[in-house]
């Protein structure tokens, strides 16, 4: 979850009070707890297991908070009540460093998958437990493994709560213009054009160049790797300055700059505003990732012209490279200082299981709580999850299959600084060289500082 997408559900104004009600559970049989890989006999009942986390009112987190919670099924199963923290996204990082290193207050946590590196020494080594409960680690995408493994392959994370970036595109107006969905970004930007000169006063293809928490690095990255370039090399130097950097982050500003396809007052958005684009009908697309499809389908937040008429597709590739757009991932793991460790795993199992996560995609009874995310390929595969999300989940599936993670670094907090800054610099006018050849030289010293090289 990105900080406008815990912003957008806080708005949503749901209380706490609404999330502790018992969850209605599948139809047919009663489940039992080897449904969900859980052990037998009820061994840690009585325990309360504290989950640091934030963001109640995701859809997904709320449904699984009453899943876990006092009545919930897997109390019952289980024996085992989880306390969810909710601590507010904007003190969540440091919380879990202080945490991590000082703390034994918490059992379980959840992090965004860039944040990892600096406290994933801090997290028990989950492969012993996989391995015994024969859970299928081929299921989940290679990017969310490589976010919930440290730096001596031990896996510290299960994938939790995941999103692949999709092109999300009006419908009505590419049906009136005869035009075919883009593939490849020089294609998207082709499109636009034609699309703001046959439809005076619409945005060809919104986007966000504004400094937010990393957000206007998004397409950026996609392009960069699509192109062959990198962020960093394998010793974590700075590479996103080489040709096909330069050209990759050129044909990035030059969206805004030099084609004008999209919003002037790009250089102040990030993924609310941006979103916002599409979502009032002002912008013909929109790069972005998943979970806002059940914004684009809200009969109560969307425009009405734009309802109904909101297509998506994997995320654009690079002409004459690849496709291989950033996926986003919360791993869920275990304090190393944790007071119930086995309890927290029995946790982890149920709220990453494939069933739950099933269950949890696929149910749209409270509209506030719909929410499209899952974790595994089966599960974005699903039959029922699809049906009931209009078909993302098997787009997320495609998109996920060659996607990347960011950099698995503990200085990624200052590295995303000076690259989304620079950004910024570069779509209000620096020049594009020079300023990443500066910004390369900001991150290798940060590099250096950190010890990485000499």
């Amino acid at each position: 979850m990105t900080k406008a997408e815990h912003g957008v559900h806080r708005r949503i104004g749901l209380t706490l009070s609404l999330l502790g009600a018992v969850a209605t559970t599948a139809t047919g049989s009663a489940q039992t707890a080897a449904t969900y890989g859980l052990k037998a006999g009820k061994p840690y009942a009585g325990t309360e297991v504290k989950f640091l986390i934030c963001c109640a009112t995701a859809g997904q987190f709320a449904q699984m908070i009453k899943l876990t919670g006092p009545g919930s099924e897997f109390e019952k199963l289980t024996g085992i009540t989880v306390k969810w923290e909710n601590t507010p996204y904007e003190a969540l990082q440091q919380k879990i460093l202080v945490e991590a290193t000082t703390g034994n207050t918490y059992d379980a946590v959840a992090w965004v998958d860039a944040w990892g590196e600096a406290f994933k020494s801090q997290m028990m080594p989950l492969n012993s437990r996989i391995a015994a409960d024969k859970i299928n680690m081929k299921d989940y995408p290679n990017a969310y493994i490589e976010a919930s493994t440290d730096a001596s392959g031990n896996i510290v994370g299960l994938p939790f709560r995941g999103h692949p970036l999709v092109l999300f595109y009006r419908k009505d107006v590419f049906k009136d213009l005869g035009l075919k969905v883009p593939t490849t970004w020089q294609d998207a930007v082709k499109t636009a054009a034609t699309i703001q000169q046959k439809k005076p006063g619409m945005t060809g293809l919104s986007t966000m160049y504004g400094v937010s928490a990393g957000q206007n690095l998004f397409n950026w990255v996609s392009m960069l790797w699509g192109n062959g370039g990198d962020i960093l090399d394998k010793q974590g130097k700075p590479v996103f300055n080489s040709a096909r950097g330069v050209q990759a982050t050129q044909f990035y500003i030059d969206i805004l700059r030099k084609n004008k396809v999209t919003n002037p007052a790009a250089t102040t958005f990030a993924e609310p505003e941006s979103s916002s684009e599409l979502l009032q009908g002002r912008a013909a697309m929109w790069v972005g990732w998943w979970w806002y499809w059940a914004r684009f389908s809200d009969p109560k937040g969307v425009a009405p012209a734009v309802l109904n008429n909101v297509g998506f597709a994997p995320a654009p590739g690079w002409a004459g490279g690849k496709t291989q757009n950033y996926a986003l991932i919360w791993p869920l793991g275990i304090f190393k200082n944790a007071k119930n460790p086995d309890a927290a795993w029995e946790f982890i199992k149920y709220v990453t299981n494939t069933e739950v996560q099933k269950k949890v995609a696929a149910n749209r009874s409270i509209p506030a709580e719909a929410d499209n995310t899952i974790v595994t390929f089966s599960g974005m595969n699903d039959a029922k999850v699809n049906a009931a999300n209009g078909g993302i989940p098997k787009v997320g599936a495609q998109a996920l299959a060659t996607a990347r993670t960011l950099p698995q670094v503990k200085t990624w907090a200052e590295i995303q600084s000076v690259l989304e800054v620079g950004i910024n610099q570069m779509a209000t006018g620096a020049e594009v060289q020079a300023t990443l050849n500066r910004m390369a030289r900001d991150v290798d010293a940060i590099q250096k500082r950190a010890g990485y090289y000499k």
